[in-house]
């Protein structure tokens, strides 16, 4: 989003008149100046928007004012997939998002985000560290949308106002649920009969209080800074999910830099988003699951391993389909 930073007090108050998350170039003591915008659909308090917020601070002092950023979170400048289409057209230069890329841009890597799939975060890891994240990384690059910082986000679970404890009890139950199909299968008909539903996050709450949907989905934070307990009676320990989200960066921005600049942003992107802000979301996981708690809602610890085998037609579906790009045994080769 591009802004004008002027020298004199007519152009500063002409500039005005540009959107406020607008980014761009100026001069400043004759160096040039860059301001920038970084969005999320995520909860201020949420530990990847925590650590966006330091992203910014150190980049400014690395770069000695000559980047600014400024954070948007809550969805204030858009969906999360209306963010993500900003950046692919080089209208917004960062988000901080999830795995909604692969839905948008890489379908066939679909079993990169695949509920009940892995057996922890470190198999995911494994996986998004090998060839096949490096191929999924490729296909977001051709959309102009690089994935400068993954952060490790923790583990999704489910919040219902029905009990779960089988995955017969799933029959039935109206969840929200992101459109990607290996999810929509999973949790829909053709896994574990629930029916999904597609709502943006910002509405959720409101969708839950009226009954438009019975349960949610997410990691602990999400859970927690959306206020669920306030509408969900049951949390519910499903750790269907190992949870990546990133910080991603308009590769024409990043292109347009000075080679110093740039890289400052992406070796800040994997100290401050990667290590620093993966470590928090760690920190504050039991945090955010004591809110849920004191917040009234009864827990609820499922075996997971039945509803794993439950789904294994599924995937042994998508896999055969060549939905994916990969095999069934090549993802399982990585739990170690």
């Amino acid at each position: 989003m591009k802004k004008i930073v002027s020298l004199g007090l007519c152009l500063f108050l002409c500039a005005g008149i540009f959107s406020a998350f607008a980014g761009g170039g100026g001069e400043s003591g004759g160096a040039k100046t860059y301001e920038f915008s970084l969005g999320s659909a995520y909860d201020k308090a949420a530990p990847p928007v925590i650590a966006g917020y330091k992203y910014a601070e150190e980049v400014k002092a690395a770069t000695n004012g000559a980047i600014t950023i400024n954070v948007f979170p809550n969805s204030a400048i858009g969906t999360e997939r209306e963010q993500f289409t900003q950046v692919a057209a080089n209208e917004l230069e960062f988000t901080i998002g999830g795995i909604l890329t692969i839905d948008m841009y890489c379908p066939e890597y679909g079993f990169l985000s695949a509920p009940f799939l892995y057996k922890d975060m470190n198999h995911i890891k494994n996986i998004m560290t090998s060839p096949l994240g490096d191929a999924m990384r490729k296909k977001f690059l051709e959309n102009n949308t690089n994935l400068i910082g993954i952060v490790w986000r923790g583990i999704r679970n489910t919040s219902s106002n029905k009990a779960i404890r089988t995955p017969d009890d799933v029959k039935g139950l109206k969840i929200r649920m992101t459109e990607m199909p290996s999810w929509v299968a999973v949790w829909g008909r053709d896994g574990l009969g629930g029916t999904t539903v597609p709502i943006v996050l910002g509405e959720l709450y409101g969708a839950l209080q009226n009954g438009v949907v019975d349960a949610s989905e997410g990691p602990y934070e999400q859970l927690a800074t959306y206020k669920f307990y306030e509408v969900q009676k049951y949390l519910v320990n499903t750790n269907h999910v190992m949870e990546w989200c990133g910080l991603y960066a308009s590769q024409k921005m990043l292109d347009s830099l000075p080679a110093e600049l740039s890289k400052i942003l992406d070796d800040k992107a994997k100290s401050v988003m990667t290590e620093w802000g993966s470590q928090l979301c760690l920190d504050k996981a039991e945090d955010f699951r004591q809110q849920l708690l004191k917040g009234g809602m009864e827990e609820i610890n499922i075996n997971v391993p039945d509803f794993t085998n439950r789904l294994l037609p599924v995937y042994e579906k998508f896999f055969s389909e060549k939905k994916w790009v990969s095999s069934l045994s090549e993802v399982q080769s990585y739990a170690k």
